[in-house]
């Protein structure tokens, strides 16, 4: 097997499964303009889609494990696809949601499907880079939305953005079918570590839902409130996005070698929800002290609730064995993607109801410090030499 293209097929995968949430974002003022709808509406999408991968994960997870991990990659692919080409031929409000609710299936079982590729496919020892690369898919395909598709909906409108991202899907999964190799006889070679306490693996989703909740509301409406409160042009506001999704890449990948070879899961999970309350407080403040602050706060955005999965996902590969891996992703997905469901809608009604952000973000901060609140109990019990992503 090739690391590259096999490594490309991970990348592929997860940014074509968030690739509707990008769109819902870097489009918000588009979407509204078209279909004169409100700012609470467009959270409703990032909704639509992110409950139906929090209600799928916990049963495409288990499937993930039945099928397989090569097959549970291709259809993941697959739905990306036709999830986006639906996103790009609807033509009311109400159509966009339901094609909204199908792109959430790709979010319930990405994970748990590129995370048994891992554990079956890749050693102890080489997981924290390659998880790290993979999960920074999410962040490249936002990073590549923030760029592509103001460009797009200003030159030939928002669809023509979207259909480009639905033909990036099918090429990873023309790309998938002909690289990845099949599962049988592979597990035996590369399997975890003992499996996690399942009170870990309940801290472990609740973290995963309180950064989700707070990380969508950020990553939903950033263009929306530098546009609003701070006064920037749309294709600048984009590139705050963009921002997020350049430094959330290199961020996962990071996270991936500084939690497996120094840091331990805890600590790594500990240290991200500090740096995204630090990148809340910014946002907060950003109106009185400047239209900059909202670059620094996408820097901390970035490097925090942008790339926590990567520590989450090692965490489930070191620590569950291999055939229960999509299981335990598909439980850890269904706090995140249930925080990612709720957050961005309650945001944009708080904006709606008071005129302004301060609330809002406000809220948002205090979200990030409660998901340091559920790492703390755990820091004391973290043993140094123990390096790795276990969480304890």
């Amino acid at each position: 097997m090739k690391s590259l293209p096999f490594g490309a097929v991970l990348v592929v995968t997860m940014a074509a499964s968030t690739f509707s949430l990008a769109a819902f974002a870097v489009l918000a003022a588009d979407l509204i303009s078209e279909f004169a709808v409100s700012r609470e509406q467009i959270g409703y999408l990032v909704t639509a889609s992110a409950l139906v991968g929090a209600a799928s994960a916990p049963i495409l997870g288990p499937w993930s494990d039945r099928i397989g991990a090569r097959r549970g990659t291709i259809f993941s692919l697959f739905v990306s696809f036709v999830g986006l080409a639906a996103l790009t031929l609807a033509p009311t409000f109400g159509l966009l949601v339901i094609a909204a609710l199908g792109t959430g299936v790709t979010q319930g079982i990405a994970n748990p499907a590129t995370n048994k590729l891992i554990s079956l496919h890749v050693p102890p020892g080489r997981r924290g880079i390659i998880t790290g690369i993979k999960q920074s898919g999410v962040q490249a395909g936002t990073a590549f939305g923030g760029i592509l598709l103001p460009a797009m909906a200003a030159w030939f409108g928002w669809r023509s953005g979207v259909a480009a991202m639905a033909a990036l899907a099918a090429l990873g999964l023309i790309l998938a079918m002909s690289v990845v190799p099949p599962d049988v006889g592979a597990a035996q070679a590369v399997q975890g570590g003992p499996g996690f306490e399942g009170g870990d693996i309940g801290r472990l989703t609740a973290y995963g839902f309180l950064l989700g909740a707070g990380g969508t509301a950020i990553f939903t409406y950033v263009p929306l409130f530098a546009q609003e409160a701070l006064g920037l042009s749309p294709l600048v506001a984009g590139s705050a996005v963009t921002v997020m999704g350049v430094v959330g890449v290199i961020a996962r990948i990071i996270w991936g070698r500084v939690t497996e070879v120094w840091l331990g899961a805890d600590l790594s999970l500990a240290v991200i929800a500090v740096l995204a309350a630090a990148g809340g407080m910014l946002l907060v403040a950003g109106p009185g002290i400047g239209s900059w602050s909202i670059w620094p706060a996408a820097i901390l955005t970035g490097l925090s609730a942008s790339a926590w999965n990567t520590v989450g996902m090692l965490a489930v590969i070191d620590r569950v064995p291999v055939e229960l891996a999509g299981r335990a992703s598909g439980r850890v997905m269904f706090g995140f993607l249930a925080g990612l469901g709720i957050g961005a809608p309650l945001l944009g009604r708080s904006v709606d109801a008071t005129g302004d952000y301060v609330l809002g973000w406000g809220v948002t901060t205090l979200v990030f410090l409660g998901a340091l609140a559920v790492m703390v109990p755990t820091l004391r019990r973290q043993e140094p030499e123990s390096a790795g992503s276990r969480l304890r």
